[in-house]
């Protein structure tokens, strides 16, 4: 029993000793064996490979001494020599070493842990030594090392900003000028824009994602102005998402006081004649130099001359919401893109405001158009700003020369008569020049004109169109008050015609007033007269931005004695939805004092349901298209306007059928359950001797 457990033991044991063995032969990390005298006793394949050992029969009974440098020799003496009380058994010791190469005398980095083994009676002393690499770390130091020194000894100023304008990091060049500030916030970089480059200048690189050169200056004292050359870029991480905006700012006084006085004025004078200062494209006068210039040579046998006007879509909201800094480098932002898509063949310039103006020789309208839709398509790309995005669009005119006019001013006006066209459809759309837009043009002009002047003399007057009830059209329940307008000239202009004037240059306000005064006169006439029946009144929505609106409204119910009841506000959804917070507010006061709001066109549009219960309207007007389409039995339109009227019912909401022109569309609305009526099958809108003979009926 005794020898069988004791073969048992050796077997045991034997397997053991060969799966640490292997394990140590296997081991991807070069490791030996070392005796008390530095002596080589075992290495697996990774040690003889650093070594220059083909195998490690090789490198066994070499002293390790001979393959080190200096200082390592001497710590892994050190450690090796000491008693074994000084290094315990198994505890590890970090020491960095330097190998040889054999090949070409270099040292390679390592750091070897040593750690003292078991004490056997033949191998007592002996210390394992696993290296481990330090090529990567040590290149990192030296490199990290090169940078800072040169960001310390360089007379260029480098610094960078984070996405929300802060300066993070400055180079000792920058924080002298800073006087030793490593950071700013973002209201106190302001004072050195000159210097590091303004914060429109890190949105522009956000937006566009590539670097950007700027010119600026800088005096550190009032006799010691300084121009710096500043480049900004933008700085990413490793999934290549930006994380800040970087910089250098070289002073290049020196070259700049190299050039004469008089040709440096010069160069500034022509430049700033002729050049946007934002955008760097050419202005307009510079651009209309160049537009003379370009058709002048013309060839008559060749294509001609395209022109485009350009004018970014609601442009107004995005300076509103987000700030004129930031609107300045998306149209900085804007310019480079038409830059990169239109190329060289174009010339670029900036008209004013959000209008841009290129033209494109020897081309005819077709290429152009091509060009403009590819540039249009990369306009709508979102430009992203500190996190927001930030989406635009942009309508287009085209005009032609020779074809619509061979001067240079002429051919402007036309492409401007295109873009209003374009804009005046709908928008995000290109329009060319026809000869009936000159007709239009004119036409406008005439209309405006006229229309301010009917506002000064009380020109307009009020027709009433009935609002009956569904069930029974000849009981009258109220009616819409409806703007008309005949000018001694023109003759009657439509509503359709002058509003989208008015509300286009500014006058929404006044001719919203005069509509309400109108309806007082009227309806305090009528409740003197024992009449009381509710009025609908349209106002724009831009209107009801206004803070005089309120105190308007109700100074002219208390003036004729109105009840406020006999009084509803109408506005469009789209209106709704697209003007200002203060619009909302607006109307939640009038509705308080106890006037009436009713949604115009409902459905057209893409009101919530949290603006509904906000705004707490007493209808809904359910938009003409959608009854206009119940004569064809169309389901899907059904299904829309019967969910119309559901909801209006669950939010106890009066609803009211706008455009009801034949009997199959009333008996279909009673059928549904619509209360309220309005339309040509009982009567368009009435003058007031007319409406009042109805009433009578």
């Amino acid at each position: 029993m005794q020898n069988r457990e004791l073969v048992e033991a050796q077997a045991v044991s034997e397997r053991e000793r060969r799966k640490y063995l292997t394990l140590f032969e296997r081991l991807p990390l070069p490791a030996v064996v070392l005796d008390r005298s530095g002596v080589v006793r075992e290495a697996n394949e990774a040690a003889a490979a650093v070594f220059g050992c083909s195998a490690t029969e090789q490198l066994c009974n070499r002293s390790v001494y001979r393959m080190l440098d200096a200082e390592a020799r001497s710590r892994v003496h050190a450690y090796l020599a000491a008693p074994p009380s000084v290094t315990e058994e198994g505890s590890a010791t970090e020491i960095p070493l330097h190998v040889g190469r054999p090949h070409d005398g270099a040292y390679l980095s390592y750091s070897a842990h040593l750690a003292r083994l078991p004490a056997c009676s033949e191998e007592d002393g002996r210390v394992h030594m696993l290296l481990v690499d330090r090529h990567s770390d040590d290149r990192q130091e030296r490199e990290g090392r090169c940078r800072q020194m040169l960001s310390d000894s360089t007379s260029t100023l480098i610094h960078a900003f984070d996405l929300t304008g802060n300066l993070i990091f400055a180079n000792r060049a920058a924080s002298a000028y800073l006087e030793g500030a490593e950071t700013l916030s973002v209201e106190q970089r302001r004072a050195f824009d000159g210097l590091l480059g303004s914060r429109a200048l890190d949105i522009e690189v956000l937006i566009a994602g590539k670097p950007i050169s700027n010119q600026g200056s800088y005096a550190a004292a009032p006799e010691d102005r300084r121009s710096f050359l500043i480049q900004k870029f933008p700085l990413r991480d490793d999934s290549g998402k930006i994380f800040a905006v970087g910089g250098t700012s070289t002073d290049v006084s020196t070259l700049m006081a190299g050039q004469s006085d008089l040709y440096a004025a010069f160069s500034l004078a022509k430049d700033l004649a002729n050049r946007d200062s934002l955008t760097g494209l050419a202005n307009r006068p510079g651009f209309v130099e160049r537009l003379r210039g370009a058709l002048a040579g013309l060839d008559p046998a060749g294509k001609g001359l395209a022109l485009g006007f350009l004018d970014i879509d609601a442009f107004k909201d995005i300076n509103d919401g987000m700030g004129h800094e930031i609107g300045d480098a998306i149209l900085s932002a804007f310019a480079r893109r038409l830059e990169d898509t239109m190329g060289e063949r174009a010339c670029l310039g900036r008209f004013g405001g959000d209008e841009f103006l290129f033209f494109i020789a020897d081309s005819t309208p077709e290429e152009a158009e091509r060009l403009l839709q590819r540039t249009l398509g990369d306009i709508r790309s979102p430009y992203e700003v500190a996190g927001t995005k930030v989406l635009l669009t942009c309508s287009a005119g085209l005009s032609h020369a020779p074809r619509d006019a061979t001067r240079a001013e002429d051919l402007l006006r036309a492409a401007d008569m295109a873009l209003y066209s374009a804009k005046s459809n709908g928008r995000d759309r290109i329009s060319h020049f026809r000869e009936s837009l000159r007709f239009t043009s004119e036409r406008r002009l005439q209309v405006f004109s006229a229309l301010r002047k009917a506002l000064c003399e009380d020109s307009f007057r009020l027709v009433f169109q009935p609002k009956f009830d569904i069930s029974d059209r000849r009981r009258i329940v109220g009616a819409e008050a409806l703007l008309r307008w005949r000018d001694p000239q023109l003759g009657e202009v439509s509503p359709a015609e002058f509003v989208p004037l008015a509300e286009a240059n500014g006058l929404h306000n006044a001719l919203d007033l005069r509509v309400l005064k109108l309806f007082a006169r009227q309806q305090g006439e009528w409740v003197r007269r024992g009449l009381r029946l509710p009025v609908s009144v349209n106002l724009s929505a831009r209107s009801l931005q206004s803070t005089e609106l309120v105190p308007s409204v109700l100074a002219l119910l208390d003036y004729h004695d109105i009840p406020p009841e006999l009084l509803l506000l109408e506005i469009t959804e789209t209106g709704l939805m697209t003007c200002a917070s203060e619009a909302p507010r607006n109307l939640a006061r009038l509705a308080d004092a106890g006037v009436r709001i009713s949604i115009d066109d409902f459905g057209t549009g893409y009101s919530s349901l949290a603006y509904l219960q906000k705004l707490r309207p007493s209808e809904l007007k359910i938009d003409r298209s959608f009854i206009a389409q119940l004569d064809a039995r169309d389901e899907a339109s059904e299904r829309i306007v019967r969910a119309m009227l559901a909801l209006a019912e669950s939010l106890q909401l009066s609803t009211v059928a706008e455009g009801i022109e034949t009997e199959d569309q009333l008996a279909w609305l009673v059928e549904n359950g619509c209360e309220f009526g309005q339309g040509f099958l009982v009567s368009p809108g009435l003058e007031i001797p007319a409406f009042e003979a109805l009433l009578s009926e």
